[in-house]
């Protein structure tokens, strides 16, 4: 372990020591008519020590001479052990071929080598000699020239060698054996901190390239836990221990896939690490972060949820998020201390938690996937497991914010109102989600002031984002879940039929005993009425904006949370496409579906908003213009929130700290943001795009839900690029070389019949589950060959929306128009699209397809068995009639729905042919 505050405190000392001595010299032997100076002291002494004169006796020049030596072993050891910790260059040698013919590509391989040590952005290569660094006096006299007699021109030569300039080297020896896998690299690792200590190893792989790899991440793996790299995230409980390399290949190969937007493989290495490192929340949070890129919000919600109460004692963090602030000062050491302790534990617990209170808020996601009941097989069974988990975990945590809507009072009473409203009504589960979203992100504002003295919890969730998320953004999103609750009648409870429950925020909520009377005051003054007011909700954002501790101008993480704050307000005035009007109506939803405050806009709730502005006409036009209607401008209340909202996103991108920030914001607000969405219907947010985001293709309207589109046209390529290789492998098999041995072709058959079963799943599914498309990219990798899986670029990734070429979109296009009814409708008619093709291929091949798979292998079986040879051209034709089959998937999924455009300026046009 490379030791810096001992190194830097012994450089300090011997350095203040050597320059006491130079000054105590230079006073007491001070030349006649110099100045008594302090800062000329030190250059007298050294220079009364290199002259020799003076009347000092021998001794202290030999004292200053090892306090000198003494002083350049610290400055020394300090650069070694910086080199270790920071880390340095990693020193790698040339690789010894041990093969029995020395065949070995060594040159090719060290490439790769380096390569690997490079792409994970930790070492550099080192570019500098090849000798390894002196460790004794006589490797240093080795490289002094006598011949020069200069004492001077000799001990310039020996203070270069003697200055440490690498941290680590790396040896390697490529190795052969006969039994699998038979391709071996035994490397060696040195420190040169302490006397050089060394770690060895073998890794073998299945070719010199697998070998390699391997070997990379077990350097990168022995190296790792003594840096500074061993503190951050996600090794922080392996800093100063052994690391294993299995776990750091796996999350490895995870982030790589998941750069390259393949979150099915992602998730699956990410499951491999998270099996050797169970207790690593910050494995968990990136496990959540791509479950939300892939539209699983409710698996990233439970994620979320596991990873906060990971090696929780007690119970902790439940009874601190019920602690009110007369608790808090009552207990103020404890307090303290226990909140300290945890986030000295805990430093990713202050990110944790604000992105758990994130999703817990989007109840547009997480609720409409707690009540979904479209799974089929393992998917349906993972997701009611899910559910009873999350439901048990609410139920404890959460009871407190149902007291006022109970029908008794008490804890047990509360529970069992909570336990029922999870099961039956999604209405009043928002509220629920809404309100503890509420409490979240309140109890995490608290402790953001003691989070302050942890230096390891600082990142980009400030005290200014965290005051407007709890002021503004959680209540404007409670008021909008607590009218649609009332729009139902105020199920599941019976309430008077006058008053309704209490508010959560009002005298005698469920809140008011929780929070303050500052913030639970602006709170309240947004969440008694929807659609918000824009002088109401600009007052509150600008005075959130202001209040922000310490003074700092405000980064672009709080310009695009302002933004999001104020288009989410738009959703007021736009009719919900996804919800229908209930059968019952209380008077209050009567007045609410109505829309009072839209009629008094002269804004009709009932019609999807077609507001659409268009440049005005030249003054002389060139040709005559034929009249056409005039657009409907934007009404009064709407047109300043989206005149701000977009004022905001183009602060947000101004302020971008860096392009992979800007690229990341760029996401964010184009697909990702489920806010955002009513912006996106409009043409302002159009003409935003266009001008930030330039495009070179005819720029396409966004669904609210665009992450469904691209998942779909993602399962689409998945099958149809598999069936092509595997048709094409067939093809292969076919030849007669490769048909000779009927052990092989059982083999293949087997392998086949597996792949079949995995599509048949994912048919009947509609490809929603990842397990199953994870396992069909698995057994596709072990039955075609490695060389054309790479040429295929198989999988594909995960297309962005801006990519896909929805069927039909020439017409929505091509009209000018940005409606949202047309985009939501032509976005389910592809999904649509992509699923009645699953059905076919369930109904007319995948299942018959398999049981030939399994002929075809009883058949050879019974051959082998009795010792009879395959006739004629046998294992020909089952080699062709694999192919046929497979070619009819390939087919079938070509056929029609999104295509999938990687040029930027090909115009695609996807075949509209139905069965």
């Amino acid at each position: 372990m490379p030791r810096t505050g001992r190194a830097l405190a012994g450089q300090l000392l011997s350095t203040l020591a050597l320059l006491a001595a130079l000054v105590w010299i230079g006073r007491a032997h001070l030349r006649a008519g110099r100045p008594d100076t302090w800062l000329l002291s030190p250059l007298d002494g050294l220079a009364i020590a290199l002259g020799g004169d003076g009347p000092h006796p021998m001794r202290q020049r030999l004292g200053l001479l090892l306090l000198a030596l003494v002083c350049f072993a610290a400055w020394r050891h300090r650069r070694r052990a910086r080199l270790a910790y920071r880390p340095g260059p990693v020193d790698v040698h040339e690789f010894t071929d041990a093969t029995p013919g020395r065949s070995a590509p060594v040159d090719d391989l060290k490439s790769q080598f380096c390569q690997r040590l490079s792409e994970t952005h930790i070492y550099p290569p080192y570019a500098g000699p090849a000798d390894p660094p002196p460790e004794t006096f006589l490797d240093v006299a080795g490289g002094v020239d006598p011949r020069s007699g200069n004492p001077l021109v000799m001990l310039l030569q020996m203070l270069p060698r003697l200055w440490p300039r690498i941290g680590y080297r790396v040896t390697g020896v490529l190795q052969v054996r006969a039994q699998e896998p038979c391709y071996g690299v035994s490397a060696t690792v040195t420190s040169f901190l302490h006397g050089g200590r060394s770690a060895m190893t073998t890794q073998w792989g299945g070719t010199w390239e697998e070998a390699t790899r391997r070997t990379a991440y077990w350097v990168l793996a022995t190296i790792l836990p003594v840096t500074r790299l061993g503190r951050a995230a996600p090794w922080r409980n392996w800093y100063g221990r052994e690391l294993p390399a299995a776990l750091f290949a796996a999350y490895n190969k995870g982030k790589e896939l998941q750069d390259r937007r393949q979150f099915d493989e992602a998730l699956r290495y990410y499951g491999e690490a998270l099996r050797l490192d169970p207790f690593n929340a910050d494995l968990r949070v990136m496990v959540a972060s791509v479950q939300e890129e892939m539209g699983l919000f409710l698996d990233a919600l439970d994620t979320y949820q596991s990873a906060l109460v990971l090696r929780e004692q007690g119970g902790w963090y439940d009874d601190h998020l019920w602690t009110t602030r007369t608790d808090r000062l009552r207990n103020l050491p404890r307090h303290l201390l226990g909140t300290l302790r945890r986030l000295r534990h805990r430093p990713d617990s202050i990110k944790l938690r604000y992105q758990y209170a994130c999703t817990l808020a989007y109840t547009e996601r997480t609720v409409h996937q707690w009540f979904k009941s479209d799974g089929v097989g393992d998917r349906e069974k993972v997701r009611r497991q899910m559910r009873e988990r999350l439901e048990k975990a609410f139920v404890d945590r959460y009871w407190p914010v149902v007291v006022t809507f109970a029908d008794a009072p008490g804890e047990p009473a509360a529970k069992e109102w909570l336990r029922r409203v999870l099961r039956e009504f999604p209405e009043a589960t928002r509220v629920v989600f809404q309100v503890a979203a509420a409490q979240e992100l309140y109890r995490l504002r608290e402790d953001m002031v003691l989070a302050w003295f942890v230096r390891s919890t600082r990142s980009e969730v400030t005290h200014s984002t965290l005051l407007l998320l709890r002021d503004v953004w959680a209540p404007l999103r409670l008021a909008k879940a607590w009218h649609d609750w009332a729009a139902t009648g105020w199920q599941p409870a019976v309430f008077p039929a006058t008053h309704g429950p209490v508010g959560p925020f009002d005298d005698g909520g469920c809140l008011a005993g929780w929070w303050r009377r500052g913030p639970r005051t602006r709170a309240w003054r947004l969440s008694r009425e929807w659609p918000c007011g824009g002088a109401l909700l600009d007052r509150a954002i600008r005075r959130a904006q202001r209040r922000r501790w310490p003074r700092r101008p405000l980064r672009s993480f709080d310009f695009y949370n302002a933004a999001c704050t104020y288009a989410f307000a738009l959703k007021g005035y736009f009719p919900d496409l996804e919800r229908s009007t209930p059968a019952y109506l209380s008077a209050a939803g009567r007045a609410l579906w109505r829309g009072r405050r839209l009629i008094a806009d002269a804004l009709p709730l009932a019609y999807p908003p077609r507001w659409h502005r268009r440049p005005a006409t030249p003054a002389v036009p060139a040709r005559p213009v034929v009249p056409t209607a005039t657009p409907h401008p934007l009404p009064p209340p709407v047109a300043p929130l989206v005149a701000k909202a977009v004022e905001q996103l183009r602060a947000a991108l101004a302020c971008a700290e860096s392009g992979v920030a800007a690229d990341r914001l760029r996401r964010w607000i184009l697909s990702s943001e489920p806010d955002l969405a009513p912006l996106r219907r409009l043409q302002d947010f159009g003409y935003f795009e266009e001008e930030v985001y330039p495009s070179l293709k005819v720029v396409l309207p966004r669904p609210d839900k665009v992450i469904n589109s691209r998942m779909s046209a993602y399962a689409k390529e998945l099958l149809c690029q598999g069936a092509v290789l595997l048709e094409q492998t067939w093809h292969d098999r076919a030849l007669p070389p490769q048909t000779a041995d009927p052990h092989q072709l059982i083999r293949w058959l087997d392998l086949d019949a597996e792949t079949w079963d995995t599509l048949c799943r994912i048919a009947l599914d509609h490809a929603r589950y990842w397990r199953d498309r994870a396992e069909f990219i698995r057994l596709l990798r072990e039955a075609v060959d490695p060389v054309r899986i790479a040429e295929a670029r198989f999988p594909p990734s995960i297309p962005r929306y801006d990519d896909l070429c929805l069927a039909g979109s020439d017409r929505l296009v091509g009209d000018g128009s940005r409606g949202a009814e047309s985009i939501e409708r032509l976005a389910r008619h592809n999904i649509a699209l992509v699923d009645r093709r699953l059905n076919a291929i369930y109904q007319t091949v995948a299942e018959h397809a398999g049981d030939g798979s399994l002929r075809a292998r009883r058949r050879l079986a019974e051959l082998d068995y009795r010792g009879e040879p395959l006739r004629g051209d046998e294992a020909q034709g089952i080699c062709t009639r694999q192919a046929g089959r497979w070619h009819q998937v390939a087919e079938e999924m070509r056929e029609t729905g999104p295509v999938v455009d990687t040029s930027g300026l090909t115009a695609l046009r996807p075949r509209e042919r139905e069965r």
